[in-house]
């Protein structure tokens, strides 16, 4: 992955980010526990929600981590669920948020 993984999100949105990418971290340690419990139906949740909030907020990669989290979870492969979760966490680790004015 490189150095960063820039984001351009609306200005809009700047107050809800934050907290927003410090979910997103939670989730994902949600999900190692719940791959160590074999919990597929919280890890198909958290990837659901992943898919749908990612493109909202404008992390369109998150939203692609989250349909592959919820594929691996619906034929309960650990390794794959694994992988992408520890996707998501570099992915994580490494964006930059730019906020761009409103198009209103």
């Amino acid at each position: 992955m490189p150095d960063r993984v820039i984001v351009e999100v609306d200005e809009d949105l700047s107050d809800l980010i934050p907290d927003f990418l410090i979910h997103k971290r939670n989730d994902i340690a949600t999900i190692f526990e719940a791959v160590s419990h074999r919990d597929y139906a919280a890890i198909s949740s958290i990837a659901h929600r992943l898919k749908g909030e990612g493109g909202s907020y404008g992390f369109d990669s998150m939203t692609e981590m989250g349909r592959g989290l919820e594929n691996a979870a619906a034929i309960r492969d650990d390794g794959a669920v694994t992988t992408l979760a520890r996707q998501l966490l570099s992915y994580l680790d490494h964006v930059e948020v730019v906020f761009q004015p409103s198009k209103d």
